[in-house]
């Protein structure tokens, strides 16, 4: 059954907006008035029963979380002055958001047909997939877009890096000057964090980190230019500093404990008990008052693996990313993206105690340290284990990584920072106590603050 409703004259001049700022997550969302909701629903021609039937509050039925998507897409708002920022190229007038989705929507259902997709557009009529339904509001109102580029005959191709690289799939756009699906997307992503009137703080973050997770690999022809940058965990009061520009810059506090781990949006850290990932912002302090969850790396794979894991790594090798799981009866699979499930499981053969990126030489892989120390390098493209190095990992040795300036810096167990200067003379990097370290990509779409 298909919900069609005729919204009355009278209630055009209600106000639609449930508060001045739009809320960020499902369950901020207030009902949604039934004469609003039959609007939206026959203005894009939802197959409601193939969501779950109607449903104005309840944010578990998709029809609802479709709803308020649609809700955010209508009511967001823009300042009018020009930014300059190399991902607003006004693909799309920031006014018409609303409309020009509405105009390129014939339909939309709901299905799980092609799993390795977030949904798919065939003539102006949309199928919204599983993966679609993990997502946050911002990355379901980005998907939505992204999928009504295509109903005016804008298409993928093969991509050259990222995660489908290699494969049949077509996921990736020429570039982002054409202003294809990817690119009305991201110019979404950064309008919002740049230009957004009445958007939530917390949305804006997204925003930002959503556009960074997306445009380093969907652009066969790179829009972005990044640089390695070095950020570490104060032990005292877990507060991320970001060694960037010559200097280090504090980041928001964050009230979560984990695994410090780069990404292809920055960092996050991963708390392998609740599997459950969140992002560190990089680029400014943002003053939120919560932690961010990971929906924009590939750590939100997280949600998918049904097996206590000891650890979870995203490694760009070679032009492609990789997602590795390396569970707790020490076992390790890389995610396939082209046919969207869990690949080939290697027993290891040994407790691996935790995986590593980077080695005290500064040869970077993925390689798994066991409890004596030894080193073992996991060939990812291949999916097979490598004989132990003949150099061990010590024991007062916690992580290494590289600066900005590529210099090798080391975490010790007593939790000091350490380079290793000429003569390979030791010299303290920072002041302090410090958790842990790792190398983080940092983009010029948008400045780092002090």
């Amino acid at each position: 059954m298909k919900f069609f409703g005729v919204w009355a004259a009278a209630l055009l001049a209600m106000s639609v907006s449930y508060a001045q700022v739009l809320p960020v997550h499902d369950k901020d969302f207030a009902c949604t008035p039934k004469e609003i909701a039959e609007q939206m629903l026959a203005e894009f021609n939802v197959d409601v029963d193939s969501f779950g039937g109607v449903e104005l509050c309840n944010p578990s039925v998709d029809t609802k979380k479709l709803l308020n998507d649609l809700f955010l897409i209508k009511e967001g708002r823009f300042q009018t002055n020009p930014t300059n920022n190399p991902l607003i190229r006004n693909f799309i007038p920031q006014e018409n958001y609303y409309d020009w989705v509405k105009s390129q929507t014939y339909g939309v259902s709901r299905g799980n047909d092609i799993p390795y997709a977030t949904a798919y557009n065939r003539g102006g009529f949309f199928t919204m997939q599983n993966a679609w339904t993990e997502l946050s509001t911002l990355g379901r109102v980005g998907t939505f877009i992204h999928e009504a580029r295509h109903t005016e005959g804008y298409y993928h191709i093969r991509c050259a890096s990222g995660p489908y690289a290699g494969s049949s799939t077509s996921g990736c756009d020429t570039d982002y000057e054409s202003g294809g699906s990817h690119g009305v997307e991201i110019e979404y992503y950064s309008r919002v964090h740049l230009m957004g009137e009445n958007f939530h703080p917390v949305y804006k973050t997204m925003a930002r980190l959503m556009a960074m997770a997306r445009a380093n690999f969907v652009f066969n022809e790179p829009v972005l230019k990044t640089k390695e940058a070095l950020l570490g965990i104060n032990e005292k009061d877990n507060r991320p500093v970001l060694f960037s520009g010559g200097q280090p810059r504090l980041r928001d506090q964050v009230a979560f404990d984990g695994l410090l781990k780069r990404t292809s949006a920055g960092a996050s850290l991963l708390d392998v008990n609740r599997k459950q990932a969140n992002s560190i912002e990089l680029y400014g302090p943002a003053g939120l008052e919560e932690n961010l969850q990971d929906a924009y790396s590939y750590f939100k794979f997280l949600s998918r693996v049904s097996t206590p894991i000891k650890d979870f790594e995203e490694v760009d090798m070679g032009g492609r990313r990789y997602v590795l799981n390396l569970t707790a009866d020490n076992q390790i699979t890389s995610y396939s993206f082209p046919n969207g499930r869990w690949g080939q499981i290697v027993p290891l053969g040994f407790n691996a105690v935790k995986s590593v990126t980077t080695l005290p030489t500064g040869e970077r892989g993925y390689f798994l340290i066991d409890g004596q120390g030894k080193i073992f390098p996991y060939d990812i493209k291949n999916a097979t284990m490598g004989p132990a190095r003949s150099e061990t990992w010590s024991n007062d040795l916690v992580s290494v990584a590289h600066d900005e300036d590529g210099r090798l810096i080391f975490l010790r167990s007593d939790h000091t920072l350490w380079l290793r200067g000429q003569n390979d003379a030791w010299v303290p990097y920072a002041s302090g106590a410090w958790k842990s370290i790792v190398n983080v990509p940092v983009y010029d779409a948008y400045e780092v603050s002090p």
